[in-house]
């Protein structure tokens, strides 16, 4: 038989355990490389690195973008204060246009302006309005 062998079961367990040990020792050395790279954030070893200076200049541009990010937050937070503080502001006003309205309107009444000129000498006039017609007059050039 050529590609086709018959594997015993004994043979087939081994395969595996030796599959299994190599999922295992990978693990294991993941997780030492993930330690690894703790410790050398922790003492500074990574900045000495070679593909750490060469990527130094995206560095700066991602810290750049940071920055600008943290500003743009703040401009937006102050942004929405002022905006609450004129919604705020813009109630207060409405309120006060209508208060005054009512008021105008209460007192322009004829009765309460007649009441008001009662002082001064100035009275309402007992004679209703009438139209004051003109006769049509013609302009004649002088000659």
């Amino acid at each position: 038989m050529s590609g086709n062998e018959f594997i015993e079961k004994e043979e087939l367990a081994e395969i595996e355990e030796l599959e299994t040990k190599k999922k295992k020792k990978e693990k294991v050395k993941k997780k030492r490389q993930g330690n690894r790279i703790l410790v050398q954030l922790m003492n500074g070893e990574f900045l000495s690195k070679d593909n750490f200076i060469g990527n130094l200049p995206f560095l700066f541009y991602i810290g750049f973008l940071m920055v600008v990010l943290i500003g743009w937050g703040y401009y937006g937070e102050t942004v929405t204060k002022q905006e609450v503080q004129l919604k705020k502001e813009l109630g207060e006003l409405n309120s006060e246009y209508f208060t005054l309205g009512s008021e105008y309107n209460t007192r322009r009444g004829r009765r309460q302006t007649a009441d008001r000129l009662v002082g001064t000498g100035v009275h309402e006039s007992t004679i209703s309005p009438r139209k004051i017609r003109i006769p049509k007059y013609v302009f004649h050039k002088d000659e």
